[in-house]
């Protein structure tokens, strides 16, 4: 675990984490790299996000690298439960790293 970063062309998520497969032969193959929302105060639960020059997002939150397919089902079950109906919140941060405005997304359903 640690901070983990996705280059998207929308800062939102339904369901609660973004997931992106990738393959390093050096390291054994196929692996997925999950980004799920940081806790914040009282239990919440937000990204935080960067404007870039070419119009997508950098969202910044807890990664993880996993490479057994068992492990990610096992990571997106756990997650689906714990996120269903909890509003995940984006937090912009300005070239310095401040937040310059917070947006509260919809909360993710439980499928």
């Amino acid at each position: 675990m640690g901070m983990g970063s996705v280059q998207r062309k929308t800062y939102t998520t339904k369901a609660g984490y973004f997931k992106v497969k990738g393959n390093n032969p050096i390291y054994g193959g196929d692996y997925w790299f999950v980004v799920r929302p940081l806790f914040g105060c009282e239990d919440e639960r937000f990204f935080y996000v960067r404007p870039l020059d070419n119009g997508e997002f950098e969202v910044l939150g807890e990664g993880y690298v996993l490479m057994k397919p068992e492990h990610l089902t096992e990571m997106l079950r756990e997650l689906r439960e714990e996120l269903a109906g909890v509003t995940i919140h984006y937090y912009f941060l300005d070239t310095d790293g401040k937040v310059i405005k917070k947006i509260a997304g919809p909360a993710p359903q439980k499928i």
